[in-house]
């Protein structure tokens, strides 16, 4: 019968011992930070970065979130702070990081780190610079993206708090343009405008282009 006890005892520390194993298993595996496209056409002093960490095995896993180099003036805060894992599932956890300037500020100009911090482990990853939008040797950049019902949404990068009026052509030979409608950058210089022709996915070709307006609203010249 003593020999049986010890046997059940032993049973039940081995559960325990694996049982803190699996525990340790959940490790820091990465951190990605992501700047969002703005969701109004206003420019603004608050700009918006999704903050990814994925982790690794299982377990319980706290991971908390700290930022350093910001423009001198800018705060940051993040919706969730810390990042909590439990289990085994999910394997990544998200939250957005919301830079606060005094001012429209081009944030993507500057180094800034976050810092992603485990019990064990530390990861910190650096902003991915562009250059500076205060380059006026460079115009805006867009892009385009087919939507499901046929229409475009432009996306574009240009001047911090600088408004656009985004026009369009079928023949760059006629140097034609059509006025499509304005929009106005964030504090990251990007911009959003939506193209509502249906048939811009059946068009051969369209073309588009940002042109800036200056504070009285006239344009200025194309870039």
């Amino acid at each position: 019968m003593k020999t049986r006890i010890n046997a059940i005892l032993a049973g039940f520390a081995l559960v325990l011992a694996t049982t803190s194993a699996s525990q340790a298993m959940s490790e820091l595996v990465s951190l990605t930070i992501t700047p969002l496209w703005p969701t109004s056409t206003e420019p603004g002093t608050i700009v918006l970065y999704e903050v990814t960490v994925e982790r690794g095995g299982q377990g319980l896993l706290e991971v908390a979130l700290s930022n350093d180099g910001l423009p001198e003036g800018a705060t940051a805060s993040f919706s969730i702070n810390p990042l909590r894992f439990v289990g085994r599932e999910p394997k990544t956890a998200t939250c957005i990081m919301a830079i606060d300037c005094a001012e429209v500020t081009a944030t993507d100009t500057y180094a800034f780190t976050v810092t992603a911090k485990s019990r064990r482990q530390t990861i910190t990853v650096t902003n991915l610079l562009v250059k500076a939008f205060s380059d006026s040797s460079s115009g805006p950049s867009l892009m385009l993206d087919l939507r499901d019902d046929g229409s475009g949404l432009l996306r574009g990068i240009g001047a911090g708090g600088q408004t656009y009026m985004i026009e369009t052509t079928t023949d760059l030979w006629s140097g034609i343009w059509t006025p499509l409608g304005s929009t106005t950058a964030d504090g990251n210089g990007r911009f959003i405008l939506i193209d509502q022709d249906t048939q811009v996915a059946d068009l051969p070709m369209k073309f588009y282009r940002a042109v800036p307006l200056t504070p009285e609203g006239a344009e200025a010249s194309p870039e």
